[in-house]
């Protein structure tokens, strides 16, 4: 079972509104609802800044919170925040509608021991806020000598706890075109720009899709887990169908072999009219040449295979060929 909350708020009283948090939430909400093929995904509840008894206070969080957290055994769980972020002495607060001096919101804190006590399977905690990365960070480890900007921040996540943060604890997080700059590229990658070759996506990959977008001079997005078998966070399009990969030791005997192409694998008729495959030599260089277009495959040289099969040469796997080669022999895929 997965669920989800996400939390979304541009408007507040006490302090400056925001304004594309809630586009952030209702963009990942809509993202994670379904699987790339339409399949179901994250069961997912949707808080967004209103006015009046629907609004999103310290109080109505907690009780979401408390919800989501509640009869999780077997469970993967995900929370999001999109809002004000606040640094206090006790540590970061997520801040709600009804922030005052004293009582800003949620603290961070009690967002981690929630995580950390719960029985779920997994739990995924994904905040763009400023100061996010705040969270996971355990006071009183470094000496307080040393100036908070300085602090080499240390973390502790019980097994299966991950935390995506837009930025570091002493950083604020940016806006771009109408969304968080880091929501902006996560709805991207989760839409397939992080999916590895099978689909999956992961918060390990989505990090590095996203990291990569942010320059020295920009926030800098934080990852913190404790990780035994990352969850899927969404499946995508995949590089390739699964029955390609595990057909790799039918071509191919070994991980190290080499397949002699000639020219009847191009053969005659190209391109085909439809319900037409070819020679069985056509469809193994058809076959190739979507696991080349995957990286999966490669010549010497990294000559086109047209060219191969003309002068009799050979294609053999790449090293991520070989790794999924292993999978398929290993009948784990």
């Amino acid at each position: 079972m997965k669920r989800a909350i996400l939390v979304g708020i541009d408007d507040y009283t006490t302090v400056d509104s925001l304004s594309g948090c809630v586009a952030d939430a209702k963009a990942l909400y809509t993202v994670l609802a379904t699987n790339a093929d339409g399949s179901p995904n994250w069961r997912t509840q949707l808080l967004t800044s209103e006015r009046g008894p629907k609004a999103v206070t310290r109080d109505s969080l907690r009780r979401a919170l408390t919800l989501l957290f509640a009869n999780a055994r077997d469970s993967d769980l995900l929370f999001y925040f999109a809002g004000h972020g606040a640094q206090t002495p006790w540590g970061a607060d997520l801040v709600t509608q009804d922030a005052r001096e004293h009582n800003l919101g949620v603290s961070m804190q009690d967002l981690l021991t929630l995580a950390n006590d719960s029985p779920a399977r997994s739990v995924t905690l994904i905040l763009d806020c400023c100061f996010s990365g705040d969270l996971g960070n355990v006071a009183g480890q470094q000496a307080a000598a040393v100036a908070d900007n300085f602090r080499l921040n240390r973390a502790t996540l019980r097994e299966n706890v991950t935390i995506l943060a837009a930025s570091r604890a002493t950083e604020e997080a940016e806006a771009d075109d109408g969304h968080g700059a880091f929501t902006r590229i996560v709805v991207d990658g989760l839409e397939g720009g992080a999916a590895d070759h099978l689909g999956k996506i992961t918060a390990l990959g989505l990090y590095t899709y996203v990291s990569a977008t942010f320059d020295a001079w920009q926030q800098r997005p934080v990852l913190k887990a404790s990780l035994t078998e990352p969850v899927v966070l969404r499946m995508g399009p995949p590089w390739l169908e699964v029955e390609m990969l595990r057909k790799l030791p039918e071509h191919f005997p070994t991980d190290t072999s080499r397949i002699r192409l000639s020219p009847a694998h191009e053969g005659d008729g190209r391109p085909f009219p439809p319900g037409v495959t070819g020679t069985p030599e056509q469809q193994e260089f058809d076959y190739l040449a979507r696991l080349r277009n995957a990286n999966l495959v490669t010549t010497d040289g990294h000559r086109d295979h047209y060219w191969v099969a003309m002068e009799s040469g050979e294609v053999f796997l790449t090293p991520m060929g070989r790794y999924f080669w292993n999978l398929a022999k290993r009948r784990v895929l």
